[in-house]
């Protein structure tokens, strides 16, 4: 009885020391993964800075952002360390096209993964011609609505389709004390500002009459006029979204310390 209990016990034993942590579907869950610079680079050559793919696992679930729109869909994963997806569910925003390129490659090399493993260094997803590599994205506190320079990143105005600011712009806006001012990527303007919870209206905006070129021009059109729509705000983190009175994103921001 002593020798088959010792028996069993090695099996054991041994059978144990054969699963690798790396491979533990649990450490998955629970974690926002931010794709890194280098497979965003994989990805396409010309990534922009701000390009940033996510992937979160719950519940069979996998999902996240994909440098332009949404995703999810289901997902299997086993303790030998593979794991496959099924199609995707996508939001049908549209974006300028490096993101929109990135996007599609993105979903592509998803689409090839087979194997996962979960280490120090963040997760890996391999298989295919490219191999996404991720970090565990840190929480940050949500940045303060008054006092932030916020820096344009994102203009809906209202409709389906998002794009990014014109390249060599930097569109900002500053609220403080009712008090606002920015740019639209060519002329600088100011004004007033009213608050009331999530509720944010903007008055009548003073601009300078500096003329640029036909896109920039544009955009100032569009960065006005969907100011003026704002009706409500929020901040997750480093993000401020401004909407209109039925919830439709206008204007996206990302900010810093003013």
């Amino acid at each position: 009885m002593i020798r088959g209990a010792i028996g069993a016990l090695l099996l054991l034993t041994v059978g144990c020391a054969d699963v690798d942590p790396a491979n533990d579907r649990d450490q998955l869950t629970g974690i926002t993964w931010v794709l890194d610079a280098v497979s965003a680079t994989a990805l396409a050559a010309e990534a922009p800075l701000d390009a940033r793919a996510t992937i979160t696992f719950e519940d069979g679930q996998a999902g996240g952002t994909a440098f332009c729109n949404s995703y999810g869909g289901k997902y299997e994963a086993s303790a030998d360390g593979s794991i496959s997806f099924e199609a995707f569910a996508m939001t049908e925003m549209a974006c300028a096209e490096p993101y929109m390129a990135l996007e599609a490659a993105y979903l592509e090399a998803l689409g090839e993964v087979t194997g996962f493993a979960v280490t120090g260094d963040g997760l890996s997803l391999s298989g295919g011609q490219v191999s996404l590599t991720f970090t565990e994205e840190v929480p940050m506190d949500p940045l303060p609505l008054e006092g932030t320079q916020w820096r344009l990143d994102m203009i809906a105005a209202g409709t389906d389709e998002v794009s990014s600011v014109v390249a060599g712009t930097e569109p900002a806006l500053v609220l403080e004390g009712g008090q606002t001012s920015g740019d639209t990527g060519c002329n600088s303007f100011s004004g007033s500002y009213e608050l009331d919870g999530a509720a944010l209206t903007f008055g009548l905006l003073a601009t300078t009459r500096m003329a640029c070129a036909p896109d920039v021009m544009a955009q100032e059109a569009a960065v006005l006029e969907a100011l003026g729509e704002v009706a409500t705000w929020s901040v997750e983190e480093d993000r401020l979204t401004l909407a209109d009175t039925g919830g439709n994103l206008l204007l996206g921001y990302t900010g810093a310390p003013a």
